[in-house]
């Protein structure tokens, strides 16, 4: 009985077992609004002027301007009542990236850094962690190390990753060594010797990434005109192509951003526009990755930071609300075919089963296999529990 004091146990319940490598994460930028994509009120004083349509699942339905994710409900699943206190944009992001609210003496590590540094990589030629589009997001107290690969355009992935003309191998390998000897001598006589050494790190990745031949990963160009077109040809569509790509070889964690949700003025238009670029990339990421046999280790989520006002403003528009919004999951041993928790009849609070972001990484953990309740500790001794709260338990409707 005393055995139960073990916050692991707490975690230990029934659900099926971790099969996800890798987890994409797809992030709507700005606030999705649930109303008007995964949690539609039609016909009612908030729902606006969007129809649902039915989904492969029985008894669920979507906005209906998302035709093609709607056919594909045996894989996905949706998260109705996710909830938090942050309406900001930069609180409510920083938020969902790494389970804790903004400290203004202490930066917290996203996520995806924590998973990469608890998990050997799976192919040591590439960054295990890499986002893509937008702004990056800080390694943290775990250090630049542990810091994402960003790529701010799918127009030019290759970039830097071969030798300029004018320099070869040889010549490159000789800067090299001249570059260790400054280093060490600057190390010796100054203070800071974790931040060279870490520059140092960042040094030799690029290097040991630019000679591997999994840096093909990143050339969407090896990619058949029509796969590149089932995507699509925006850069949400061709950054989804990479994820896949990208998880393939064996990256850990691949962040794709989809800005824009951010819809003040004229939301409906906005939305359908936005909604019609993620039903096609997203629809054919899926669509992919189960026809490689690479769903089922591959944990794909999708969210924003904060959902949309249930009222319409004088702009046509929707405004910041964290109290419930939705969420997309699919892949990495997932369930699909199940809504977990409600909203009510018009969208303003959650009616069942409120889901926190604490429980939203425990699941990601429960999938990936790494232990919620473990602690990381910052330099200064501070330990940090992966996820923040030990009540925050995985979401165990969608794993069994």
């Amino acid at each position: 009985m005393l055995g139960l004091c073990n916050p692991a146990l707490l975690f230990a319940q029934s659900g099926k077992k971790a099969t996800a490598d890798s987890v994409i994460l797809l992030f709507m930028r700005g606030g999705q609004s649930h109303i008007d994509t995964w949690d539609p009120k039609p016909k009612t004083e908030t729902g606006g002027p969007f129809e649902s349509v039915k989904t492969s699942a029985p008894g669920i339905q979507i906005a209906e301007h998302l035709p093609r994710l709607a056919k594909q409900f045996d894989d996905i699943s949706l998260i109705r009542s996710l909830t938090s206190r942050e309406g900001s944009h930069e609180r409510a992001q920083y938020l969902v990236h790494t389970g804790y609210v903004p400290l203004g003496s202490f930066q917290h590590s996203t996520l995806g850094s924590v998973l990469t540094s608890m998990k050997d990589r799976i192919n040591p030629d590439l960054p295990p962690y890499v986002t893509i589009g937008g702004a990056t997001w800080p390694a943290g107290f775990l250090g630049s190390r542990y810091a994402a690969y960003h790529i701010g355009s799918t127009d030019n992935t290759m970039d830097n990753l071969e030798f300029h003309d004018s320099v070869n191998a040889k010549r490159f390998n000789n800067r090299l060594k001249l570059l260790r000897k400054f280093d060490q001598k600057f190390a010796r006589q100054y203070r800071g010797r974790e931040v060279i050494e870490a520059y140092a790190d960042h040094y030799q990745a690029a290097y040991d990434l630019m000679r591997s031949k999994s840096a093909d990963a990143f050339d969407l160009s090896k990619e058949p005109d029509a796969v590149r077109t089932a995507y699509g040809t925006t850069f949400f569509g061709q950054g989804c192509l990479l994820a896949r790509r990208l998880v393939q070889v064996g990256v850990r964690f691949v962040e794709v951003m989809l800005p824009g949700w951010d819809t003040h003025q004229e939301n409906f238009e906005t939305v359908k526009t936005l909604s019609a670029d993620m039903d096609q990339s997203v629809s054919a990421l899926l669509e992919d990755l189960k026809r490689r046999k690479l769903l089922d280790r591959t944990l794909v989520i999708l969210c924003g930071e904060f959902g949309r006002t249930p009222t319409i403003n004088s702009n046509k528009g929707r405004d910041h609300w964290p109290r419930v919004w939705s969420g997309m999951i699919a892949g990495g041993g997932v369930v699909g075919g199940r809504v977990v928790g409600a909203s009510t009849p018009g969208g303003e609070e959650v009616a069942k089963d409120p889901i926190e972001i604490g429980r939203l990484h425990a699941t990601i953990c429960k999938c990936i296999d790494v232990d919620p309740t473990e602690m990381n500790y910052a330099p200064d001794g501070r330990p940090i529990r992966v996820v923040k709260e030990v009540s925050h338990k995985p979401i165990f409707d969608l794993l069994s």
